[in-house]
C-alpha cells in the first residue's frame, strides 16, 4: 500500500478515484483549479452514486506550492489529454523531502496516468523514470464544480494497468491493490500499449456524440472512422491485437442509474458542455499525426478532430451538428459544405 496518492486533476476519473481511495481510509489529496477547487474546499466533493449521495471531505489543493511531496507518495495523472504536458512538467521537478534530502519527483516517485489516447505516455516518460499506463473503464459525469456523478455499480469502475511502455511491472501491481481496495476492479496486463490502443478505437466511436445526436448515421461513421484508423495503426506498427486474457468482470462495475441524474454523454461532451476544451487532437489526431507521419491520409478523423476543436473554441453546445453533415462525409451527397457554414 502506497502512504498517499496525489491525485492532480480533479474531473469525473480524479474525484472518483480520490473519493474512493479516501473512502476506504487511504491517504489521499486531490489537486484542483478554479471554481471546482473553490466549491471542493467550502463543501467537500458532493459524491452521487446510485445507492446515494456522499459529502466527501477528500482534502484539496491548487497545486505543487500547496503539497509538500514524500518519498511514498504515488502521483496520479488525471487531467485531460490536452492538459498533460503542462501538468507533468509542472509536477516532474518539484522536490521530494526524504530526510531532509531533496530530489526530484520524476526520479523519485511512480506517475500513474489516466487518458485516452497514446500521446500521454511518451510525454510522461520524457521526465519520470517509472511511469504507470491505465485503460479507464468509467461512466463518471462532472458537469457542475464540486460534483462529480459516479455510476458504477456495485464497484465504482475498472482499470487496465501496466508499466509503461509494455510491461506489466511491480509498480502496477502494487498500485493494483490500493484501487482495488477502493471498490475498483483492475486488472494487470503486460501490454498496456495494446490495450491503449483499443480503447483510442472505442473513443473514435463515442466521442461522436459531443457532435451528433444518435443516429444510425452516426454509428456508419463511427465505423468508418474506426476502419480509417485500424489502416494507420497498423501501418504505424501498432498491435491490435489484445493477447491478454480479458479477467475483468464487467458486471462488477455496470452504469446504473444515479437518481436525479441523467448521463450526459463522453466526456468530450462533457468537456463542450463545460465551456472548455475538447480532446480530439489526442483522440482523432492521434490517428490523423501518424497518417501523415507514414505517407497516409485519414480525411474522415481529420474532419472530426477539426469539427471538435472549432466547437470547443467558439464554446458551442454539444451535439448542434445536423445530420447531413455526416452524410456529407461520408459521401452519401456528393456536397461537402464548408466546416464555417456548419458551426
Amino acid at each position: 500500500m502506497a502512504g498517499r496518492y496525489v491525485v492532480v486533476g480533479a474531473g469525473a476519473v480524479g474525484a472518483t478515484v480520490a473519493a474512493q481511495l479516501h473512502l476506504a481510509g487511504t491517504d489521499v489529496v486531490l489537486i484542483a483549479r478554479g471554481s471546482n477547487l473553490d466549491v471542493l474546499r467550502a463543501k467537500g466533493l458532493r459524491y452521487m452514486r446510485p445507492d446515494g449521495v456522499r459529502m466527501v471531505p477528500v482534502p484539496v489543493a491548487a497545486g505543487p506550492g500547496e503539497v509538500t511531496l514524500r518519498p511514498d507518495d504515488v502521483l496520479v495523472l488525471a487531467v485531460k489529454s490536452q492538459n498533460a504536458e503542462e501538468a507533468i512538467a509542472e509536477w516532474a521537478w518539484q522536490p521530494v523531502v526524504d530526510d531532509d534530502e531533496e530530489r526530484p519527483a520524476a526520479t523519485t516517485l511512480p506517475l500513474v496516468l489516466m487518458q485516452n489516447g497514446l500521446d500521454t505516455a511518451r510525454t510522461a516518460l520524457r521526465r519520470f523514470a517509472t511511469v504507470v499506463d491505465s485503460v479507464v473503464l468509467s461512466g463518471a459525469s462532472h458537469v457542475r464544480p464540486g460534483e462529480v456523478v459516479s455510476p458504477g455499480s456495485p464497484l465504482a469502475g475498472g482499470f487496465y494497468l501496466g508499466d509503461a511502455p509494455t510491461g506489466a511491472g511491480e509498480h502496477a501491481q502494487r498500485i493494483a491493490v490500493d484501487l482495488r481496495a477502493a471498490e475498483f476492479a483492475v486488472q494487470v496486463v503486460p501490454d498496456i500499449a495494446r490495450w491503449k490502443v483499443g480503447k483510442l478505437l472505442a473513443n473514435l466511436w463515442w466521442n461522436l456524440d459531443a457532435l451528433y445526436r444518435r443516429s444510425r448515421l452516426r454509428s456508419k461513421l463511427g465505423d468508418a472512422l474506426c476502419a480509417e484508423a485500424e489502416v494507420v495503426l497498423e501501418a504505424a506498427g501498432y498491435d491490435q491485437r489484445t493477447s491478454t486474457p480479458d479477467e475483468l468482470d464487467r458486471s462488477w462495475f455496470e452504469s446504473v442509474d444515479v437518481p436525479g441524474h441523467r448521463r450526459g454523454g463522453s466526456s468530450t461532451w462533457q468537456s463542450l458542455a463545460r465551456g472548455g476544451s475538447a480532446e480530439g487532437d489526442y483522440l482523432y489526431g492521434e490517428i490523423v499525426l501518424l497518417a501523415r507521419m507514414n505517407g497516409l491520409r485519414a480525411p474522415l478523423n481529420e474532419a472530426v478532430q477539426a469539427r471538435l476543436a472549432t466547437m470547443a473554441q467558439r464554446h458551442q453546445r454539444p451535439r448542434s451538428l445536423p445530420m447531413s453533415d455526416i452524410a456529407d462525409l461520408l459521401g452519401y451527397t456528393g456536397v461537402a459544405r464548408p466546416l464555417a457554414a456548419l458551426l
